[in-house]
């Protein structure tokens, strides 16, 4: 049984790679540096500020302090301020959310910033859905580190201490990257992977593949799952 649902957060609720991308480029172009759409999203997709500076720096063979990764982060974070009131919802998000929020515990993991994911969430009038984020301020590494969502179950039975303990089996992960795939997986949670970012054949280590969130209902899967378990 599904009790739980963990909502990546970029490419799954909200559309806004084109904003971190602008971000990201125009903090790097401060640098004499400069990245393109292809090889970000072949890249860089599913990675936090972090890791993404890192990887970046490393590969073009650029030494990067610890102090000037926090300037970098903190340069990107003031751009996607002004972009962020840019970013739209993924068609039929908004409906899933309420129409299973008083249903199933929900909760976000993404590599975004809580700030970032605080406010779009705000703009939507969907925060109140959400009874726990886990953003890149939370964890030391990045997806597809499992790290994210074992502490978002961790949280979760913490505030469900009255309640029975959810187990990892229990909870759905819905993601767009093969690196959220991996690190939901390696949590031991069932995962749906939505088309929204990479082709369905990058996505197949998912147990669950859609189009659109339109499409995943809540009460089949936990049908299918049930028919598995016996």
């Amino acid at each position: 049984m599904i009790k739980a649902v963990i909502f990546d957060f970029d490419g799954v609720i909200v559309d806004s790679e084109e904003i971190h991308f602008t971000g990201l480029r125009d903090t790097l172009l401060q640098e004499g540096l400069d990245i393109n759409r292809q090889t970000y999203d072949q890249h860089f997709l599913a990675l936090d500020d972090k890791g993404c500076f890192r990887k970046f720096f490393l590969e073009v063979g650029v030494e990067l302090s610890l102090e000037k990764l926090a300037q970098l982060i903190h340069y990107k974070t003031s751009k996607l301020e002004m972009l962020l009131p840019q970013a739209k919802l993924f068609h039929g998000v908004s409906d899933w959310i309420k129409k299973y929020s008083p249903l199933v515990q929900l909760a976000i993991c993404s590599g975004a910033l809580r700030q970032e994911i605080t406010t779009l969430l705000s703009l939507h009038s969907l925060l109140e859905h959400f009874s726990l984020i886990i953003s890149a301020d939370d964890v030391q590494h990045g997806k597809p580190s499992p790290e994210g969502y074992l502490l978002a179950l961790n949280h979760l039975n913490k505030k469900n201490m009255a309640k029975e303990e959810i187990s990892a089996s229990e909870c759905l992960v819905i993601e767009d990257s093969v690196a959220g795939v991996e690190a939901a997986k390696a949590a031991g949670m069932h995962c749906v992977a939505i088309t929204n970012s990479y082709a369905r054949e990058k996505l197949y280590k998912a147990d669950f593949i859609f189009e659109s969130i339109s499409q995943l209902n809540l009460e089949s899967i936990q049908n299918y799952l049930s028919v598995q378990k016996s």
